[in-house]
């Protein structure tokens, strides 16, 4: 008998590599964008700031993340997938969408929006 899952749990695992360093830079970048945005706007003083109490990456913003599962996996980032609020840490991040996107890459949890991209001929 043929082991599907293990075919296609083995086939993501050797994906991994790609897909920590694509989201790892997709990260950094967009969180630096969002504290150049915080330096040059956030009040100062010591009251504090609204800014201050959101993620790093919120929710809306991690749907940009599809370029990077895209490339790598083939598919997707399935917006249902994504913590709602977002994510204060890269770790935090990873730790929740990894397994998840295991998941749905190999097609043990359906989600609405996910397409695998064909390859050019």
């Amino acid at each position: 008998m043929i082991d599907i899952a293990g075919d296609c749990a083995a086939e993501f695992d050797a994906k991994v590599p790609d897909l920590l360093k694509g989201l790892k830079d997709w990260f950094e970048k967009e969180a630096a964008s969002i504290d150049d945005i915080v330096a040059n706007s956030a009040p100062s003083g010591t009251g504090g700031s609204i800014v201050s109490g959101l993620p790093v990456i919120d929710s809306k913003r991690m749907v940009d993340a599809t370029l990077v599962t895209e490339e790598v996996l083939g598919i997707e980032l399935p917006p249902e997938i994504i913590k709602a609020g977002g994510y204060e840490t890269f770790e935090e991040m990873v730790d929740h969408l990894v397994p998840l996107l295991k998941q749905v890459y190999c097609n043990e949890l359906k989600v609405k929006q996910t397409k695998k991209i064909k390859a050019e001929a």
